[in-house]
């Protein structure tokens, strides 16, 4: 079978066309072709954009695929081409969508007060209500248009695949990845502050909140389950470690890995710490966890490498980042 992915040149669809060719699919990969595209050479690339329907359709047709990876899916706006597209071959359809789904993301940004769910979310656990969550808030993750993100929402995606009758169905609720390539930078502030060798003086508020992570060819391997295996017709998951650490617990976790000793300490908010824009910026009672229970039991789902491992792969690459 062929497996396309839609916008696959970047840091998750790059991972993602590398792990189904490990499973043995044909990979086709179809994006804009703005940026330099380094892909393994037995994959296929297009250029077409994901706006336009009536391009990507035929090549869908063209190449056999009976299942499509979306990785940007950002708004309705700029993901319903796609459906449109896939809506004329049928097969299946992966969304890429996010713990930001989940009602104590809108605590977190302060735009909504549910009640702190301090257990990691399950599939069924509710979503937030607010919609379009990054509109007048100024910290997004860069390199997307404003206005685009302006229409930002996993949510609306995700009701409007699952309601699509034209093909199945599979929705991969995924956490903050880090790794190589990672133009975030989930753990540099951690990386970088003990290769300085320098005390780890965490804003207080920060010190105990609670995220949950995947490494990127974990998550990559999640999303290729999500189109290959018969039993994740119709269904929704959450992929993420299976344990979770408090901010202070990663900054441990990352000292000993790199073998270096310094102190940490809780500060309060007039010392300015490590991440005190985010706790000024967020409501940090509110965790962003997952549990991943379900695509464990039922797609077999497992980690591709030792979290040791993946870890001094992403501290390499960080180091080699000016």
């Amino acid at each position: 079978m062929t497996v396309a992915i839609i916008g696959g040149t970047g840091f998750l669809g790059t991972a993602v066309a590398k792990r189904l060719l490990a499973h043995g699919q044909d990979v086709l990969v179809i994006a804009r072709g703005n940026e330099p595209v380094a892909l393994p050479p037995e994959v296929r690339f297009a250029a077409a954009d994901r706006m336009d329907s009536a391009a990507i359709a035929p090549l869908l047709k063209a190449h056999h695929v009976t299942a499509v990876i979306d990785i940007f899916t950002l708004s309705l706006r700029n993901t319903q081409p796609v459906l449109d597209a896939v809506g004329t071959v049928g097969g299946r359809y992966v969304m890429v969508s996010s713990t930001d789904v989940y009602s104590n993301y809108a605590g977190l940004l302060k735009k909504e007060n549910p009640a702190v769910r301090l257990e990691p979310a399950t599939e069924d656990s509710p979503l937030r209500q607010i919609r379009f969550p990054y509109r007048g808030n100024p910290r997004r993750p860069t390199g997307v248009d404003d206005a685009l993100f302006d229409e930002y929402d996993k949510i609306p995606i995700e009701d409007a695949a699952r309601a699509d009758p034209r093909f199945e169905t599979t929705i991969l609720r995924l956490p903050m990845i880090f790794g190589p390539e990672d133009k975030q930078h989930r753990f540099a502030w951690a990386i970088k502050n003990a290769a300085a060798g320098e005390p780890f003086a965490i804003d207080a508020r920060a010190a105990r909140a609670l995220n949950s992570y995947g490494y990127i060819d974990d998550m990559a391997e999640a999303l290729a389950l999500g189109a290959l295996h018969p039993a994740a017709a119709g269904r929704t998951y959450n992929a993420a470690q299976a344990h979770l650490r408090t901010v202070r617990q990663w900054a441990q976790t990352i000292l000993d890995v790199m073998g270096v000793e310094a102190e940490i300490s809780e500060v309060s908010p007039d010392a300015k710490g490590i991440m005190f824009d985010r706790a000024e910026a967020s409501d940090m009672d509110y965790p962003l966890t997952l549990d991943s229970t379900r695509i464990r039991a039922e797609l077999g789902y497992a980690e591709t490498i030792s979290e040791r491992a993946a870890l001094e792969r992403t501290i390499a690459w960080e180091l080699s980042q000016n």
